[in-house]
């Protein structure tokens, strides 16, 4: 049978052959007998007599993708479709002018007018390619992003499936495998281990996790810190997608909020002593104050004096000087409530703030000095100093020190905080001058005296 035996019959195969939008040809015998309008437009030829006289290497680039002949491969994929019937492949094509453009390859064995021959349609694919290489580099890039994010990270699609997350998101969150290695794993899934676990706080695991997911039906941007029982302290962000889910992030800012407490300790805290400094004694001072205006109750302040703390530091140094300090405020703090403050209000002074003390000025005057003498009592013990010294035994040394203490009672703000630590201080004064180791009072009198 003759190449003209293959063409289609003038029936419903012509109309589908010819009225295909796709490109199309009959193959017999490794030759093309056959084309319709589309492939002949597509790969740029002027007739299908042209197309036709044109030998099916001239199609296809010497080599196709994957480094095989092309003119082999085809004779492979030919041989495997009159084996199998069918066979669907790609293949880099060229038109006339030489240009090359990616195709879907469909070939089927068919019979026409008793023959066997192979139909060919094949479809266009370049801009599909090129759209799935933009996205596979995109989704590589991503990927990339996700990775080294300096945190954790996670996607949560529309149906609240967990989409993507990064290794920081397991490590960080401490997931075990079984969870987030999981097919399928929901934001349920993650917000229920939590809970269970304790990440949540005390209380019903199910209740937790019946707010989180109420939260997130109706999510918007946000933004919060949550300290992890294991102590880190995590920010996280959630951000809504346009189509559905959200993603969200965790930063461990656990160093940054020991290095903020540690300034903000530097800035209200003594650096030796730890004890609250000048600024944060203002605070407490004023504090106090109010309350003492709400409550009528009164409040005492105490200006301390180390008594002979030179001759120390000249003798011993100032090291051994600083863990004298370090021991006189240990023992104040011990002689007060929590609910009083101690201060170092700089060199060997130190300033005690009692607050809630009686009504009545005299019952406060009276508190407040079984206070001072108790803590009069305690700084005259001696004390045992140890100093460290390299590539020797260690010194302990022994002082004996006093206090001389000036007491101001207040109530409301009959005084300026100013006024109160200028009589207090006056009345240490007055303790130093009477022989040290010793209290006085700041004598109060009204403006109506």
């Amino acid at each position: 049978m003759g190449e003209a035996d293959c063409r289609p019959d003038a029936g419903w195969f012509q109309q589908l052959f010819e009225s295909s939008p796709d490109p199309t040809w009959i193959i017999d015998d490794n030759h093309f007998v056959e084309c319709n309008e589309a492939a002949i437009k597509t790969l740029g030829y002027t007739s299908r007599e042209e197309f036709l006289n044109v030998h099916p290497s001239q199609l296809s680039p010497p080599c196709q993708p994957d480094g095989q002949d092309s003119f082999a491969k085809a004779e492979q994929l030919l041989a495997q479709t009159r084996a199998l019937g069918q066979k669907r492949f790609e293949w880099v094509h060229c038109r006339a002018d030489g240009s090359e453009f990616i195709a879907e390859v469909t070939l089927s064995v068919v019979r026409l007018q008793g023959r066997q021959v192979i139909h060919c349609v094949w479809r266009d694919i370049t801009e599909r390619k090129r759209i799935e290489e933009q996205l596979l580099r995109q989704n590589n890039l991503l990927s990339a992003v996700i990775e080294n994010f300096p945190g954790a990270i996670s996607v949560v699609d529309a149906d609240l499936r967990v989409a993507a997350h990064n290794r920081q998101f397991k490590t960080l969150l401490e997931f075990p495998d079984w969870l987030i290695d999981k097919p399928g794993v929901t934001f349920e899934d993650i917000v229920r281990f939590n809970a269970q676990r304790g990440d949540y706080g005390a209380g019903d695991p199910e209740k937790h996790v019946a707010a989180v997911l109420a939260r997130v039906s109706n999510l918007q941007p946000h933004k919060f810190e949550r300290v992890r029982p294991n102590g880190t302290v995590l920010e996280i962000r959630g951000m809504p997608m346009p189509g559905g889910g959200f993603v969200t992030t965790y930063i461990d800012i656990t160093a940054r909020k020991q290095a903020e407490q540690e300034i903000e300790n530097l800035a209200f805290h003594d650096a030796l002593t730890r004890l609250p400094n000048r600024r944060l004694l203002n605070d407490r001072l004023n504090q106090a104050m109010a309350a003492s205006k709400r409550n009528g109750g009164c409040g005492a302040l105490m200006f301390l004096d180390l008594d002979h703390f030179k001759p120390l530091n000249d003798k011993h140094g100032h090291e051994v000087g600083d863990l004298l300090l370090i021991e006189v405020a240990s023992r104040l703090s011990a002689c007060v409530r929590q609910v009083d403050t101690v201060a170092r209000f700089g060199g060997d002074e130190f300033v005690v703030l009692l607050g809630d003390l009686p009504a009545s000025r005299d019952d406060a005057t009276a508190r407040a000095g079984l206070i001072a003498e108790k803590i009069r009592l305690s700084l005259a013990q001696p004390y045992l100093l140890t100093r460290q010294r390299a590539g020797q035994a260690d010194a302990r040394i022994e002082h004996h020190c006093t206090v001389s203490m000036g007491v101001a009672v207040f109530v409301n703000h009959e005084a300026s905080p100013d006024d109160l630590l200028k009589w207090a201080d006056m009345a240490m004064y007055e303790s130093k001058e009477s022989g040290r180791n010793t209290v006085r009072y700041h004598a109060w009198r009204s403006t109506g005296d």
